[in-house]
């Protein structure tokens, strides 16, 4: 359809021929003075009356072979709004479990360091990892979904950001299911996933549990709120029963290390990894607060810090990648 700011300006170039045609009639005399002015319009009358109808005319539709010969889609590049075409897949050719170098550590547990530092990588937020110096990987799987179960791997990050293996622990983490405590309330022993920073203000070389009446040597209480109050998560050392079930869910809640390895994270963190960290966001419906890493900024988006240990833990319920890939990790 023409538009009507197209028919307004013929209409204008047609009165104004029709009012000279007119003065020419009426005044023969100013006809031959005016005569090539009025030419020159008679002709822009008649092309714009060519162009008006012309357009009016329905455009010629292609053929159906033509139409077959016409691309699909088009897509520029600039067109975000289009839609995605799909392309066919490349297989992505993972490395070799072989090829990765494995490291031998203390507790002679094989673990292959690149894919745990790869799972951290992976999980950890981008704009949390420069914050922390010293990350405690915790698998709370068990032993049938893959090496990693019930294992804490510790590890330091370097000068050029890379990783160093220090430990790789057995752990007892959670039950996972309800448990009857010494008061008579049945309470759960299932360890939460995500990500936790670690109390400066409630490091305990000797303490015990009231709630389950046993022993906690070296404990290292998470700074963490849930439902408002303080968390009773921590990592801690184990009694002589305790360290018989470490590899296997058997605390009551708590991570649970040998009392010899307890005592070397607790004076490995205490000695080496103060300083400022992030606060994690608090939900304010519930009281609990981010283990997904969010942080708390100001108005003008700083992050807000304060004293702490320079130590992330990790939690998951993740067995290790399969013998044969790496795309698991991720």
């Amino acid at each position: 359809m023409v538009s009507w700011l197209t028919r307004l300006s013929v209409a204008f170039v047609v009165v104004g021929a029709a009012t000279g045609a007119y003065v020419i009639v009426q005044n023969p005399a100013a006809g031959g003075k005016y005569r090539p002015e009025l030419d020159r319009f008679t002709g822009q009358v008649r092309t714009a009356w060519n162009n008006l109808t012309n357009s009016e005319m329905p455009q010629q539709q292609p053929s159906a072979r033509e139409q077959a010969r016409l691309p699909f889609l088009v897509i520029e590049p600039r067109d975000f709004a289009a839609p995605i075409v799909g392309l066919p897949k490349i297989p992505a050719q993972a490395p070799s479990m072989a090829a990765l170098q494995l490291a031998e550590v203390q507790t002679g547990l094989p673990v292959d360091l690149e894919p745990v530092e790869a799972r951290l990588r992976a999980k950890v937020p981008a704009e949390v990892f420069p914050y922390f110096d010293l990350y405690l990987y915790v698998s709370k799987a068990t032993t049938d979904k893959g090496p990693w179960a019930q294992r804490m791997f510790v590890l330091a990050k370097q000068p050029d950001q890379q990783f160093k293996l220090l430990h790789t622990w057995l752990v007892s983490t959670g039950r996972e299911e309800q448990v009857v405590a010494p008061s008579g309330r049945e309470l759960g022993t299932k360890p939460p996933n995500g990500m936790f920073k670690l109390d400066r203000g409630r490091f305990y070389k000797d303490y015990r549990s009231r709630q389950w009446q046993s022993p906690m040597p070296n404990a290292m209480f998470f700074d963490w709120q849930t439902e408002g109050r303080p968390s009773g998560l921590a990592i801690h050392g184990s009694d002589a029963d305790g360290e018989k079930a470490l590899g296997s869910r058997a605390s009551h809640g708590c991570i649970r290390l040998s009392a010899e390895n307890a005592r070397a994270l607790f004076e490995l963190i205490q000695a080496n990894y103060k300083g400022r960290v992030p606060v994690f966001a608090t939900d304010q419906n519930s009281g609990t607060m981010s283990t997904k890493g969010k942080l708390v900024r100001d108005e003008q988006g700083r992050v807000a810090m304060r004293n702490g240990y320079k130590v992330l833990v990790y939690i998951e319920d993740f067995g290790g990648p399969s013998v044969d890939t790496v795309a698991a990790l991720y």
